[in-house]
């Protein structure tokens, strides 16, 4: 019997576990994430994925910001990143968390950004 070698290539558990989300297997894109993460603890888009499947599929909303910070932590200019993690500060109904982040992710392109500030901003008195 052959035995499988895992790759030790951390896009190739990246792209895997892109597939995985596009196909609904969460627990596959998060265990391929996660592994691509442990072979490449500088990778950003590892952990802003985790941060999509925790917040946006598992309702994980602390384990979610924790994530994209962590993205945020690696890749300073990550917009989507701040983006999201503001749209989980607004679920938990952290507003000017949330504003904040969108300034942040707006400084850096975001037009999405741009909107929720439109949206929030007033409604909530933020600034």
């Amino acid at each position: 019997m052959k035995k499988y070698k895992y790759s030790k290539n951390p896009e190739e558990h990246f792209q895997n576990g892109l597939s995985k989300y596009d196909f609904k297997d969460y627990k596959g894109a998060l265990s391929d994430f996660t592994f691509a993460i442990e072979l490449k603890k500088n990778y950003p888009e590892a952990y802003f994925m985790r941060g999509i499947l925790y917040g946006k599929e598992l309702q994980k909303f602390n384990k979610a910001i924790k994530e994209f910070s962590q993205a945020i932590k690696l890749k300073p200019d990550y917009a989507d990143a701040y983006y999201n993690r503001g749209v989980t500060y607004r679920i938990l109904d952290k507003f000017q968390k949330a504003f904040d982040d969108w300034k942040k992710a707006e400084e850096l392109g975001s037009e999405m950004a741009t909107s929720m500030i439109q949206k929030y901003g007033s409604k909530y008195n933020l600034s």
